[in-house]
């Protein structure tokens, strides 16, 4: 199938059979802590779960353009030293999507955060805190590979 050249179309069509998402273990700017974010009840996945900043990857953008883009519009936050940490794929057959998930570390630039509505409320925590916290599997596997 052609890539269509309307960019909405082109962007239906890499969001349709293939997801990219990729989140970020922000660190703040002076403490050994990182930002948790806390999703709403009526979240399509994952209600009052505990997130990370991040999203999904659009047809056309670029990753790191994307990463930051989802951090500042969830957090308000800007962020430097952006580094990957993890990259994984998987084949939902149910779904019939493929994934790819790229996981970050960054370190957060002084600045108050002030949460989308994606969002209903926020925490800096240590690994040890954040594993307390009810999340999706693949952010536990990302948290639980930093020192």
């Amino acid at each position: 199938m052609p890539i269509p050249k309307d960019p909405k179309k082109r962007a239906y069509m890499f969001s349709d059979d293939m997801k990219f998402l990729q989140k970020a273990i922000v660190w703040h700017e002076t403490e050994r802590k990182f930002l948790a974010l806390k999703r709403p009840e009526s979240a399509f996945s994952r209600p009052e779960c505990w997130d990370l900043p991040g999203g999904n990857v659009l047809y056309g953008q670029t990753h790191i353009d994307s990463l930051n883009e989802e951090i500042k519009e969830e957090t308000t936050l800007e962020v430097e030293n952006i580094k990957p940490l993890k990259v994984t794929t998987n084949y939902d057959k149910e779904k019939e999507v493929y994934f790819l998930f790229i996981g970050y570390e960054c370190k957060a630039k002084a600045g108050e955060i002030k949460l989308s509505e994606e969002h209903v409320d926020y925490k800096w925590l240590t690994k040890e805190e954040f594993l307390q916290l009810e999340s999706a599997d693949f952010l536990v596997e990302l948290v639980n590979l930093i020192n």
